[in-house]
């Protein structure tokens, strides 16, 4: 049984504020790269699961969306196709946005749109992302940034200035890792990234590489794969204790699962904790969520580790 105990006493408490829509299905995306019936019959058994409120939408290119309109029998309002969209060709916006209406007048009520997702240039123009802001109507945006390091304050400030005009708020996307090695960033590069989205008030959510909760290395990409468990504990603890960019870097290479523990009401990383209600409030407006191509195997490793401490008041 998965996660016996969230399903059971702790569905309140820390570790569901923790869990909550934390996993956006990318079962159409390397490594499993699963075709579109498969990865769509695989949601809708996830949608069923007494684990579906750890389950966040479907992640599918703009591009695919017209090849969706053959499974709309097995949704409905009460389990809608929840949809986060990518951007594949940016600068089609306009081409984009005419799929998502689209594949909500051929769903209805039984198909929603959660995000849209854009990859950006390294070198960011102010002028697109205004374009991006009022063209994508109400809906959250996440920009996957890239470049250096040396990019971001610039990157992250320009997305800042967008928001402050804005009644919607752009968010951030990071790529975690892939299907080789070049594409894990280090673990300084994460910190960074969360450190001064953080001081920017930018939301962040990630992709890739984050099928384990624990940071460990794999012999599949022979490499260090980031933790999930070390991501989000970072994020949020730099959220509520406004940490620096050097502890948050001891959290995501931290490979002891001792060193993290669940109580019913907080989380904790060795010395540092966060309350229930601050999960909560810090997977809301700052950790969102990040995609996976596969929701059995973090859920499943996840219930495995012995990192929960103390039972639930009955």
């Amino acid at each position: 049984m998965l996660l016996t105990k969230v399903n059971g006493m702790w569905k309140e408490e820390a570790l569901s504020h923790f869990m909550t829509e934390l996993i956006d299905y990318a079962g159409l995306f390397p490594p499993s790269a699963l075709p579109l019936p498969e990865a769509i019959s695989n949601y809708h058994a996830y949608i069923h699961d007494s684990d579906s409120w750890m389950l966040g939408p479907f992640v599918i290119p703009a591009s695919r969306l017209s090849e969706l309109e053959p499974y709309k029998d097995q949704f409905n309002d009460q389990y809608p196709l929840r949809l986060s969209v990518i951007l594949t060709k940016p600068l089609e916006i306009e081409t984009a946005m005419g799929d998502i209406h689209l594949f909500l007048e051929t769903y209805k009520t039984a198909g929603t749109i959660e995000a849209i997702e854009v990859p950006l240039p390294e070198k960011v123009d102010s002028s697109f992302l205004e374009k991006l802001e009022k063209q994508t109507a109400s809906y959250p945006i996440y920009c996957e940034i890239t470049g250096t390091i040396d990019q971001l304050p610039y990157t992250l400030d320009t997305i800042r200035l967008i928001n402050q005009k804005s009644l919607k708020s752009i968010g951030i996307k990071m790529r975690m890792g892939g299907i080789t090695s070049d594409l894990f960033p280090s673990a300084e590069q994460v910190a960074i990234v969360i450190h001064e989205s953080r001081k920017r008030n930018l939301t962040l959510k990630f992709t890739a590489g984050l099928h384990h909760p624990i940071r460990q290395y794999r012999n599949e990409v022979e490499t260090k794969m980031h933790g999930f468990v070390n991501v989000f504990t970072a994020a949020l603890l730099s959220y509520c204790h406004s940490i620096d960019s050097k502890i948050i870097e001891t959290i995501l290479l931290d490979e002891d699962p001792t060193h993290f523990s669940f109580t019913p009401d907080t989380l904790s990383w060795r010395s540092l904790s966060v309350s229930s209600s601050q999960i909560n409030k810090a997977r809301t407006v700052f950790a969102a969520s990040y995609g996976s191509c596969s929701f059995d195997e973090p859920r499943k490793e996840l219930g495995e580790l012995t990192i929960f401490n103390g039972e639930a008041p009955r």
